[in-house]
């Protein structure tokens, strides 16, 4: 049908049906001519979640802590000298301060043996009362805003702590499909960043998906030796012969943020 047989057309069902005909055009148009979106891409491995062993599996929890621009000095060094109270109650799995991608922000992820488990440590924190009066009474007039949310590793993905210091990245995507379409296109993707970032000394740490928090979300905690090296090499990827694999994992991609993280003194990972 020509564009101008298709007007008439959309016309003449217009006048017949009002705007129902008109969504019905645009009904018929995309169910016989836009093939379905998310579908697996020819020749992409779709490996789907299996998590076994569900009752161990460890959860970690990301905050973000916005801090006041004319107290931000002061709570990095008030941060340095007390931190040590918060840290004998759970395992600190690492400390940032934001320095790209985000502006005041403190970022730490901490390791729990399940939800259960952090939920006596919180409550062991609000009895604390040198914590509560000596750390949290002070720093907590410095803060904006406070959000969370808790992860677990994906299946494939291992903690690979680094052997030297360096500068972080944490990449941020909200999905938009169902986690088997998406799991083994991260997987392909990440394996292949890896593999070619591996050169410049970039290491990937882990890679998490959300539970609480902001729904069908990735968190994947990359170290660097630099963030310029690292750029480099990253736009290099786009020329990359498997790019598809790039490609593929982007597809199923509704949005995507990275930023730039430098660890804090008290901080496991430096």
């Amino acid at each position: 049908m020509t564009s101008f047989m298709r007007c008439r057309f959309i016309g003449a069902l217009f006048r017949q049906r009002g705007h129902r005909g008109f969504n019905y055009c645009n009904n018929q148009s995309r169910n016989l001519s836009v093939p379905p979106l998310h579908t697996p891409l020819k020749g992409t491995d779709v490996d789907g979640l299996n998590f076994s062993n569900k009752e161990t599996q460890k959860i970690f929890e990301i905050r973000t802590y916005t801090v006041r621009p004319k107290d931000y000095k002061e709570y990095i060094r008030f941060t340095e000298d007390n931190f040590h109270l918060r840290i004998k109650h759970s395992k600190l799995f690492g400390f940032w301060i934001t320095e790209l991608g985000g502006l005041n922000e403190i970022i730490h992820i901490w390791e729990y043996d399940n939800h259960e488990h952090r939920a006596k440590v919180r409550d062991a924190l609000a009895k604390d009362v040198e914590w509560q009066t000596n750390y949290k009474d002070e720093v907590s007039a410095m803060w904006i805003s406070q959000t969370n949310a808790t992860m677990t590793l994906l299946p494939w993905s291992l903690i690979t702590l680094p052997s030297k210091s360096g500068v972080y990245e944490l990449q941020i995507f909200n999905m938009n499909s169902h986690t088997d379409i998406w799991d083994g296109r991260l997987k392909a993707a990440m394996e292949l960043s890896s593999l070619k970032l591996k050169s410049t000394n970039s290491v990937l740490v882990a890679c998490f998906t959300s539970i609480f928090g902001p729904h069908n979300t990735v968190y994947a905690l990359w170290q660097h030796e630099s963030f310029d090296k690292f750029a480099f090499s990253r736009l290099q990827l786009l020329s990359e012969p498997n790019k598809s694999i790039l490609h593929a994992f982007y597809h199923e991609v509704l949005t995507g943020y990275s930023k730039g993280l430098l660890p804090h003194k008290a901080s496991p990972l430096q």
